[in-house]
């Protein structure tokens, strides 16, 4: 379900591009080290963002260094590490367990039945560190697949639950910035679940299973043009909860972290939602969705 939450590449310079970078080959270095190759594996630009996002808004020591790895061997990458991104490591790993527990139910698919089991070994530490954030995710996930095995139609009650799991994954304190972070994932969770349902409405309907846009779909029938006028709608309401809460936050602009995450909530998430508008709009070609099947 993730991997929306990308950046607009024709926004940024270089020294932005080599920063963004920097936190996502921080990420994956983390990952591997700490957590080994099934951890790896779940990498994603939604933990890249929010690894951003807490480091522009808490500023904490960054360092910053360079380096080969196995998929890139020949130039050195630039390379980050925080106490954010390695919070957002052990959110990855806590995610990705869940989502390869999902996996080997729905399909029987043995390597998401061993990566799980990889990564269950570490869950009793990360719940020490982060108790609220596991509880969290554990509760709504439960709470989705109620909802969803139900067949809901009700995309308020959907889109709130996964939301509601973002938000608490986003809410790195208690403190002060907890209720906009809170806010700001409700809203970003909204649209990343709709957009993993725009994008696999075909393949699901294909394969019998549960999507939360299928009803809508169904709702305006052959009106293709209304369809996806009602997707962007809801689409957009969900990035406005999350950019009015953001805009609460003291996130420079100007900073090199701010940039990337201005850039990300105002242009990049609708970056995969245009390509597959696009790819939808060419006549006598079927649609081809941009996760793998």
């Amino acid at each position: 379900m993730f991997g929306y939450v990308t950046i607009y590449r024709k926004g940024l310079d270089d020294a932005a591009m080599d920063r963004y970078q920097a936190y996502y080959c921080g990420l994956c270095r983390l990952l591997g080290r700490e957590y080994g190759l099934a951890a790896r594996m779940a990498l994603s630009y939604d933990m890249t963002f929010a690894a951003l996002l807490l480091s522009a808004l808490y500023d904490p020591p960054t360092g910053f260094s360079s380096g080969r790895c196995a998929p890139h061997p020949l130039k050195p990458r630039p390379r980050a590490d925080n106490p954010c991104l390695q919070y957002a490591a052990d959110m990855t790993v806590l995610l990705a367990y869940y989502n390869y527990l999902d996996d080997w139910q729905d399909d029987r698919r043995g390597i998401s039945r061993r990566a799980a089991e990889q990564l269950e070994g570490h869950l009793a530490a990360i719940r020490r560190r982060w108790p609220r954030q596991c509880d969290a995710v554990r509760q709504k996930l439960a709470e989705l697949d109620r909802l969803e095995s139900a067949g809901c139609t009700d995309l308020d009650a959907l889109c709130g639950c996964f939301g509601g799991l973002l938000g608490a994954v986003l809410q790195y304190r208690e403190d002060v910035f907890a209720a906009p972070l809170d806010r700001m994932g409700r809203g970003l969770g909204g649209f990343i679940y709709l957009m993993d349902a725009y994008d696999d409405l075909e393949k699901d309907r294909r394969r019998g299973r549960f999507n939360a846009l299928a009803a809508t779909a169904e709702a305006f029938g052959p009106d293709k043009a209304g369809y996806e006028a009602r997707c962007h709608e809801l689409l957009t309401q969900q990035m406005a909860l999350c950019a009015e809460n953001f805009s609460l936050l003291p996130v420079l602009k100007d900073t090199p972290e701010g940039q990337l995450v201005h850039n990300t909530i105002y242009a990049g998430v609708w970056c995969k939602y245009s390509l597959l508008k696009a790819v939808r709009s060419k006549p006598g070609k079927p649609r081809k969705g941009t996760q793998s099947e």
